[in-house]
């Protein structure tokens, strides 16, 4: 019977300490609901694609096509003030890298893949030349976008990439194994460090950043119906924060509208006043269910933030702006070349 990951939400003062043991407790308490609506932002003529992430605070950078059933997407950049620029034609994903947007793009069956930076504010874009695919065991990055041979230590494990010059995480080898260490493994794969934290193996790991101070959270995306069942039973989650130091935390979440028991994707975002919980609870009719966007505030507040798909989550570095894909229903009304997915920008820091 598998115990899958969970990882997240530790809140943190601004002095970057942890918050005392009582808010940790009040978290665990029973959420009520909070209706003051965030101001939010909409990009209409746009479709919304594979990727979107930010630049900074004020910069969304993302894929999208428009609604007039045009065959290839494109890269935009959008400051929220003026209309999106494009940046270049026939791009389907890309990599953040500090300021500077990675990208690669290789023709069908092609062998070589053209590489190109685009540096922030100037947004010039610089041809880096092509390079060979990997042959063998090979990982592509999630902050250059190109494609890597699997260090030799993490070859059959469960693992995830961290940002450049601090490694990866390592969640252990395949199979039954039980209540390990999670490690990290410095970049130049010569010395491993503890963290801290003891998980059992997961299904599907991910991080994404802690907003606003440095560090991670770590997730399973996909608890089993069990975990979910649990979860809702026990009113907690236990999930984790790697601060800036690469040592673990762990927390519990607590449990809400946004525990869907029958499945569905389950993503996790630090902002700066609370927790952001996405999840893909639809109703086998195709109507909403619990789908949509939570805010979970320390105080054991939650607001709705959208009632629908919500999908590609992404935070700005400040924790302000929660940017996000969506559409209302999983059906042929939303089809996406009928515009019924939108882009959605929601101030977390400013109420209405």
């Amino acid at each position: 019977m598998k115990t899958a990951l969970a990882l997240i939400l530790l809140m943190m003062t601004t002095t970057g300490c942890a918050l005392p043991l009582r808010l940790l407790n009040t978290l665990s308490s029973a959420p009520t609901p909070d209706t003051t609506p965030y101001p939010k932002t909409i990009l209409h003529g746009l479709v919304p694609g594979q990727r979107i992430d930010w630049i900074g605070n004020d910069t969304l950078v993302f894929i999208g096509w428009g609604t007039k059933n045009e065959p290839d997407s494109s890269l935009y950049a959008w400051d929220l003030k003026n209309p999106p620029q494009r940046l270049l034609k026939g791009v389907e994903s890309f990599c953040i890298n500090g300021n500077s947007v990675m990208l690669g793009k290789r023709a069908p069956k092609a062998r070589l893949a053209k590489h190109y930076r685009i540096r922030f504010p100037a947004r010039k874009v610089d041809y880096l030349g092509s390079r060979e695919l990997v042959e063998g065991f090979s990982y592509g990055s999630n902050y250059t976008c190109q494609n890597y041979p699997t260090p030799q230590p993490l070859l059959r494990h469960n693992w995830v990439e961290l940002k450049p010059g601090d490694g990866f995480l390592d969640f252990g080898v395949d199979g039954t194994q039980q209540g390990y260490s999670v490690s990290r493994l410095e970049k130049k794969l010569e010395q491993r460090y503890d963290t801290g934290i003891k998980v059992d193996l997961p299904t599907l790991p991910a991080i994404t950043d802690w907003h606003p101070e440095k560090g991670y959270l770590i997730y399973d995306i996909n608890l089993s119906p069990e975990e979910r069942r649990r979860w809702q039973r026990t009113n907690s989650l236990t999930i984790w924060h790697l601060d800036g130091e690469q040592v673990g935390h762990e927390v519990n979440v607590p449990a809400g509208p946004w525990v869907n028991t029958e499945g569905g994707d389950t993503l996790f975002l630090k902002a700066r006043n609370g927790l952001v919980i996405t999840t893909a609870g639809f109703n086998r009719d195709g109507s909403p269910g619990t789908a949509g966007a939570y805010l979970v505030m320390p105080d054991g507040r939650y607001q709705r933030l959208e009632t629908g798909f919500v999908s590609k989550p992404a935070m700005s570095a400040d924790g302000c702006r929660l940017a996000y894909a969506f559409q209302e229903y999983l059906d042929q009304r939303s089809s996406p070349h009928k515009g019924g997915r939108i882009l959605v920008v929601a101030n977390l820091c400013a109420k209405q």
